[in-house]
């Protein structure tokens, strides 16, 4: 498993390509990986997401896109793999 420390994203999502960074939150789950991540994209902060059982979604709402929450979930879920 990858440590707890932050790393880039790069991903394109509906024509556009976005640039940012995902930090882990310190919390764990059951099975060592991090609870939730703090998403920045284009040097502003995105959202913190949280994989749950339905799915990759926002840990404090739902303000942003849910098809693109879902790609940064599946681009985290990659990255610990």
């Amino acid at each position: 498993m990858n440590s707890g420390a932050a790393f880039p994203l790069a991903l394109d999502f509906e024509g556009r390509h976005y640039r940012g960074k995902v930090t882990p939150s310190e919390e764990r789950g059951d099975k060592g990986t991090p609870v939730y991540f703090r998403v920045t994209l284009d040097g502003q902060f995105f959202a913190y997401i949280c994989c749950a059982d339905h799915g990759w979604m926002e840990r404090d709402g739902d303000s942003q896109p849910p098809a693109l929450v879902g790609v940064i979930g599946d681009y985290i879920r990659r990255f610990y793999e």
